[in-house]
Order: structure tokens, then sequence, then C-alpha cells
């Protein structure tokens, strides 16, 4: 008996976290286009396609459009930062949306700076 807890114990601490399918609507305000959208938990480097890129039909999201980026995310996590690769080449990265209680994520860059909200 001890031995089949220590084995489910093991199994539950060796599980890796469950990722479920999530997304949420990105709207470029930024006044450029942008060729690739990336997301990384927030204060992580482990940046990874937003799979709308699959999916995009344009190329390019030009200014004022929308996309729906999807994700797999562990369910403990919320806080998403946003990378945007530029059609010029430039990148910025939008810091913390909160992807769990906000369906949409609005970037901008206000006096060249990057700034996100959501709701």
């Amino acid at each position: 008996m001890r031995i089949a807890i220590g084995l489910v114990a093991a199994m539950l601490v060796a599980a890796p976290a469950l990722a479920e399918p999530w997304d949420f609507v990105l709207i470029n305000e930024t006044g450029k286009p942008i060729k690739l959208i990336e997301v990384a938990p927030t204060g992580s480097t482990d940046w990874k396609a937003g799979l709308e890129e699959e999916g995009r039909r344009e190329p390019v999201l030009k200014p004022k459009a929308r996309t729906t980026v999807r994700l797999d995310r562990p369910s403990s996590q919320c806080r998403y930062d946003v990378r945007a690769t530029f059609e010029d080449g430039g990148t910025e990265t939008f810091s913390s949306a909160n992807i769990c209680d906000n369906s949409y994520v609005t970037i901008k860059l206000t006096g060249g700076k990057p700034t996100l909200s959501a709701n």
C-alpha cells in the first residue's frame, strides 16, 4: 500500500502542469504593421508564436486590425507578455496582459513606448 501511494505521489509531482487551449483578441493600435506576434509568461523569455500565425489570411496585421491569438497555457498562468515584430524589422514587448480576466488586448506605442490595455 505504501508503495502504491508513493508511486501515485511521484507521478503527481513529475506530471507537467496541464495546459489548456486559450485565446484572446489582439488589437493593433501601434500604427505599424505587425508580421509576428509572440507570447511568453510574464517574467520569462519562453517566447512562442501565437497560433494565430497559422490561420492568418494576411501576411501582416495592419494598424487598427485585430486577430485572435491562440496559445496553450497552464491553468495557473494568467499574465503574459506580448512581443510584436513589425514589418520594418523592429520589435517591442508589451508587458503583463491578464488574459484570464480579459478577452481583448490592445497594444499601442504611446510616445514611442509600448503600452498595453486589456478588457
